[in-house]
């Protein structure tokens, strides 16, 4: 049987900023999703700004 453990966090995605500003967030937040998947976080569900990952347990 499979056994997960799971991460609650929240990223920055309302934010009031301009176009000229859209791609450095845009670039920050695929770095953080990223640095959770190199870590083996999968992403499960998005709501309320809050992000649920799982991942298997070691």
């Amino acid at each position: 049987m499979k056994k997960y453990e799971y991460k609650v966090t929240t990223i920055a995605t309302t934010l009031s900023i301009s176009t000229k500003q859209y791609e450095k967030v845009a670039q920050e937040f695929e770095e953080r999703l990223n640095e959770l998947g190199a870590d083996g976080w999968e992403l499960v569900q998005r709501t309320d700004g809050y992000f649920f990952f799982k991942r298997e347990k070691e």
